[in-house]
């Protein structure tokens, strides 16, 4: 909005809007598939593409996410996992907790876990989904293939986390830089 104010430490700047971010997410970045992020600014009703970055390891990423900038960025992959799902395998409900929980698996044991999962339920239910996944047209963030959202999650939450953003409702982190899925 006009008139945010974006601030590191003792400094304080205004700019008439937060850059705006685009982030397609590949759980694992390479030459071939990289994190790609357009970096756009709103001018009136209208958002300029400025940039695109191309990003070859989780590292790079997270790097340039922590570089102190003001900007509000969409980002294609699930900051959360479905409730049901949560509570039938006993993790914590707690965001923070239940992440610390989903990252300390390895993508096989969240391979095994949730297919194990979908085994004890019926045709047509095999996936949890959260309450946002049918109006967003989102696949459910515990599927593992085709797009394998789960290890999405399980590669971009840390990211975010390490790069100290604001998770609008789950973390407070830098209020310069937030993170909307």
């Amino acid at each position: 909005a006009d008139g945010h104010r974006c601030h590191h430490g003792p400094r304080l700047t205004t700019s008439p809007s937060p850059a705006l971010l685009g982030v397609d997410f590949s759980s694992s970045p390479s030459a071939r598939k990289p994190i790609v992020l357009a970096l756009g600014q709103r001018t009136g009703t209208q958002v300029q593409l400025a940039q695109l970055h191309r990003f070859h390891t989780l590292a790079d990423f997270t790097a340039w996410l922590a570089e102190p900038r003001c900007w509000v960025g969409g980002f294609d992959f699930p900051f959360g996992l479905p409730r049901a799902l949560v509570q039938q395998l006993g993790w914590p409900l707690q965001w923070s907790a239940c992440m610390a929980h989903y990252q300390s698996l390895t993508r096989a044991q969240i391979r095994d876990t949730f297919a194990a999962f979908c085994a004890a339920r019926p045709v047509g239910a095999k996936f949890a989904h959260r309450a946002t996944d049918g109006p967003a047209g989102s696949s459910p963030s515990m599927k593992w293939v085709n797009p394998p959202v789960a290890y999405m999650l399980h590669a971009g939450v840390p990211c975010l986390l390490q790069a100290g953003v604001c998770l609008p409702g789950l973390h407070p982190g830098d209020s310069a830089r937030v993170a909307l899925e």
